[in-house]
């Protein structure tokens, strides 16, 4: 009984897998302007990080079993240029609203870059002309 027992711990641990390292999310300045990110937190709290033209910065991480996905702890993500005008990002309803036509950083894979965990969303000139 003992022997049988010592071979399902034994066979669950070496059947134990590596999940994978976490995930770090960064934010590019692929614009023209500089311009400040405001982040909105769920908690209320929000924060502003300045980005200057050709910048990147890590903004949040995602470890397994990754369920926040890419800036999954804000509720919007405001970007204010050095000319007034701002690009706001929202999460959207679903995942399955998250499409190619669709650029959001709160919507994975196609919109971020990725190399060696560490995934790029490019604020860039046509997102620029897309703000107000």
């Amino acid at each position: 009984m003992y022997k049988l027992l010592l071979i399902i711990i034994l066979f669950q641990i070496l059947s134990c897998t590596d999940q994978g390292d976490p995930i770090k999310y960064s934010i590019k300045n692929s614009t023209s302007h500089n311009f400040k990110l405001v982040l909105f937190g769920r908690s209320g709290k929000n924060d502003t990080i300045p980005f200057k033209i050709s910048e990147s910065k890590i903004l949040s991480q995602d470890g397994p079993p990754f369920d926040d996905g890419p800036f999954g702890v804000f509720d919007s993500l405001k970007a204010v240029f050095d000319d007034s005008k701002i690009l706001t990002y929202i999460p959207l309803k679903s995942n399955s609203e998250c499409i190619d036509s669709v650029k959001n950083p709160f919507c994975p894979y196609s919109n971020y870059i990725c190399t060696d965990n560490i995934c790029t969303y490019e604020i860039d000139n046509i997102e620029y002309q897309k703000a107000k």
